[in-house]
């Protein structure tokens, strides 16, 4: 049985279609994943990888709309857009200058793994794997950023905390 908790409410149609289309995406991917891994095809190096590539041209994209990326409060408005919280149940727990964070109690990227049957395991593999891409996002912001709950590992919340980077001196 599985340990992953992954429900929250919404009545937004908006939110669901947004839910739905995060899903299916999940589930090519997953299903990318399991054809690989059944072929012996080494699938996790590439899939972090492009996770990673991806996620440092949407941090271009996030930088034009952010008038000072210094300010992590200007950064929790671009990541916590109104079908954004719906969708993905976010409560925002911290919003200062030098810190964002933000729980989310729903995730649509695991419940398309779920849908598909797939196990705790590699539900947690998936979301590690997916994970990679905010990482690195983060990193393109010049934020440090920390994960350290997570739906996937049984979690009551993924959450997410961004931090400004120290200047080195």
């Amino acid at each position: 049985m599985s340990k992953i908790k992954n429900e929250w409410p919404t009545e937004s149609r908006e939110a669901m279609l947004y839910r739905r289309t995060l899903a299916a995406a999940a589930r090519k991917s997953a299903l990318n994943a399991v054809e690989f891994e059944k072929r012996g095809i080494p699938y996790e190096e590439v899939y972090r990888c492009t996770s990673r590539q991806l996620a440092r041209q949407n941090a271009q994209n996030f930088r034009s709309h952010i008038q000072d990326p210094t300010d992590l409060r200007e950064w929790g408005k671009q990541m916590t857009p109104e079908l954004g919280r719906e969708a993905f149940g976010m409560e925002v727990i911290e919003c200062t200058e030098e810190c964002f964070a933000m729980d989310m109690h729903f995730c649509p990227h695991l419940k398309g793994w779920q849908e598909m049957g797939m196990s705790d395991e590699m539900c947690a593999k998936l979301c590690d794997m997916a994970m990679e891409g905010d990482f690195a996002m983060a990193e393109a912001m010049g934020y440090d950023m920390e994960n350290p709950m997570r739906l996937a590992n049984g979690d009551c919340a993924c959450r997410v905390i961004y931090r400004r980077r120290k200047e080195e001196k």
